[in-house]
């Protein structure tokens, strides 16, 4: 078997994405704390109340032979009251699997993320500009800052995704189709949700080991999946959440007995799912899986990095607000914050 599926999300169209979320807003909407047409308005309530939190996650799965690959690039980002760019953080994770013709599946040993490997991702001996992955996908970061995401959106790379200014060329040679991706989806998906100017966007990600067997059988494939959560945060200068987005993939390639591996055509995240994901009628709350993650982020809200590490499951206000397990989300936060 020889397939090679991709499952990549562009998202360029500039004009759909001014229509839905990350055009300007009227100040007093998306805002309990705002009073629509009152004289008594603030123009910093007014300000508040307009910038938004985003989070976008861009996977792209590809096969060949007895072998595959999971990319997924996560972005998150702030926009101003004007609806450009703020603050943005990336991060991406890499999962390569490879099968032999008795269909045992080789899984790697190293979940963590590019960010998270630092000096362990060897992109700096090997770059021209001596440089390693963080730098490179922060040079490309800041130099997004103050763009719409329409302007984002239209950035030009070339063949192999690389970009063709000469600005950013001096401090990213790195492709960055997938993270220009993850930057416009995070953009499309932002929100009001209690962020304000001086805030820095943050970015958590906590991967861990989702296949159940190792050996691919003629009476049951192996699903060789990497479970993903990902938390978007904002903070202010007393290093306090003001805002929060939560949000799991679930990517897996399919290995067959005689090793052939096939990538998924799609991958969507539990929150781009939202009510197909089917969880609301096994939740004792009644609950969708997006309504117990904004529940969680919620109880984020106004605390430290100390306070969200003394979050339990068992705590009788975030069981109010969300059930589902929120071990690897806490990680995810965490590591946000670190």
């Amino acid at each position: 078997m020889n397939q090679n599926h991709r499952a990549f999300w562009s998202c360029a169209m500039a004009a759909a994405l001014l229509l839905t979320a990350c055009g300007k807003t009227n100040a007093g909407s998306g805002s309990s704390g705002s009073m629509s047409g009152s004289s008594g308005t603030s123009s910093a309530q007014t300000q508040t109340a307009a910038w938004k939190t985003g989070l976008g996650v861009v996977t792209e799965a590809t096969d060949q032979d007895r072998a595959g690959k999971i990319e997924l690039a996560a972005a998150a980002v702030l926009l101003d009251g004007e609806g450009k760019l703020e603050s943005v953080l990336l991060d991406e994770l890499e999962v390569s699997v490879s099968a032999d013709s008795t269909g045992h599946v080789t899984l790697p040993t190293d979940w963590r993320t590019k960010r998270q490997k630092g000096d362990d991702y060897p992109l700096a001996e090997v770059s021209s500009l001596k440089k390693g992955w963080a730098e490179q996908a922060d040079a490309f970061a800041n130099y997004l800052i103050g763009m719409t995401p329409e302007q984002v959106s239209m950035l030009k790379v070339d063949k192999d995704g690389k970009p063709t200014d000469a600005d950013l060329l001096s401090g990213c040679t790195i492709a960055v189709d997938r993270y220009r991706d993850a930057v416009t989806r995070a953009c499309a998906n932002a929100r009001a949700l209690g962020a304000a100017k001086g805030d820095r966007a943050a970015l958590g990600i906590e991967a861990v080991n989702g296949t159940s067997d190792i050996t691919a059988t003629d009476d049951k494939d192996v699903n060789a999946q990497v479970d993903v959560s990902i938390v978007a945060l904002t903070t202010d200068a007393d290093h306090r959440v003001t805002s929060a987005v939560a949000d799991m993939a679930e990517p897996a390639l399919t290995v067959v007995s005689d090793g052939g591996v096939t990538a998924p055509d799609l991958v969507k995240t539990k929150l781009e799912l939202g009510e197909d994901y089917g969880m609301r009628g096994a939740s004792a709350l009644g609950k969708e899986w997006y309504e117990h993650s904004e529940g969680f982020c919620d109880a984020l809200k106004g605390k430290t990095r100390t306070e969200i590490a003394g979050l339990s499951g068992d705590d009788a206000d975030l069981k109010a607000l969300c059930t589902i397990d929120i071990t690897n989300l806490q990680k995810a936060a965490l590591d946000a914050l670190s």
